[in-house]
């Protein structure tokens, strides 16, 4: 029996250390972990305009159309990549988050967030790494341990996040290069590493409003990603598609909700078609979409795709060609 009680003892004992290292853990400030930094300047090749003159040709309304659609070469050196992982971080650039987590760190009451750290550490932590030690300890002993473990753990880590929290650590900031990265690697990837070539669309208007509103990614107002597969010339890493010839795959178009219907899909559809035919092998579009978003599957049909059977048998999206040939 006194065996028994000591191995359940011991059992609960682990299962309460788990659990105050895991309280320990989410009571850390949080950090970004990226890649160092790198120098982005702009370098884009092909610019096609919309302007109110060929803005019904698009599809648009001509009183309202003011923009202008453009390549993304991709690679460190290409500054629209930030601009396009701004765009899809809800149109919040590195230095807005730089700006948002330091205002943040400065409207903590440093004294308060003090105590906060020490009854995390005797209120919480403690009392159950005091617990886990008297149940996993054996013999006469288990009290006095779990006293000890309860000080020593739980004053420790108290007095370390009092005066992490005293400083105003709780909140970090990161540096401009860090919060560039972030957002890079989270949200534009592909543009980064060129196995994606990118396509946007850049706001012309010289409203105010619209200035305002679309400052943080220097005027983008879409966004495509597609990669150029089963050809000689794919970058390394992107995968192949049994059954078909080398194909530009639009990965994904987005324009920002208040810039829809004004042609803006239509224009970076022509020049994704432009850019396939003269600037690389692909004899086919390919393109996966939701079978329930018809708006998007009309305009594509609209281009000249056409559905086929997805090659990933496991997708519930309808697969799309278009022969470019």
């Amino acid at each position: 029996m006194a065996f028994l009680v000591s191995s359940s003892r011991r059992a609960i004992g682990m299962l309460l250390l788990v659990i105050a290292s895991l309280v320990a853990t989410s009571s850390k400030s949080h950090a970004f972990v990226t890649p160092s930094g790198a120098t982005l300047s702009s370098t884009s090749k092909r610019t096609t305009t919309a302007t109110t003159r060929n803005a019904e040709a698009l599809g648009g309304d001509a009183s309202i159309a003011d923009f202008k659609v453009r390549v993304v070469e991709g690679g460190e050196n290409d500054s629209k990549v930030v601009d396009v992982a701004a765009y899809r971080n809800n149109l919040v650039n590195p230095q807005m988050m730089v700006d948002r987590a330091q205002k943040k760190r400065d409207s903590i009451d440093t004294t308060k967030a003090a105590f906060d750290g020490i009854k995390i550490g005797l209120l919480y932590v403690g009392p159950v790494i005091g617990l886990g030690t008297y149940f996993s300890t054996p013999g006469d002993g288990a009290l006095n341990s779990a006293l000890s473990n309860y000080g020593l753990f739980g004053g420790s880590l108290g007095a370390i996040l009092a005066a992490n929290n005293f400083m105003g650590r709780s909140v970090h900031v990161p540096d401009l290069a860090e919060a560039t990265n972030r957002i890079v690697v989270d949200l534009s990837e592909g543009l980064l590493r060129k196995q994606d070539m990118g396509f946007v669309a850049v706001s012309t208007s010289e409203d105010e409003v619209q200035k305002r509103i679309y400052a943080p990614t220097n005027g983008v107002i879409a966004t495509v990603d597609a990669q150029l597969r089963n050809s000689p010339n794919s970058p390394t890493g992107v995968r192949t598609v049994e059954d078909l010839p080398a194909h530009l795959h639009i990965k994904n178009m987005d324009v920002h909700y208040k810039k829809r219907r004004q042609g803006v899909a239509n224009a970076l559809m022509e020049l994704i078609i432009e850019y396939a035919k003269t600037e690389t092998d692909a004899k086919v579009l390919t393109l996966e979409v939701l079978g329930a978003n018809q708006p998007a599957v009309q305009l594509y049909r609209k281009f000249g795709f056409e559905s086929r059977k997805n090659p990933d048998g496991r997708s519930k999206n309808e697969f799309m060609v278009k022969e470019l040939y």
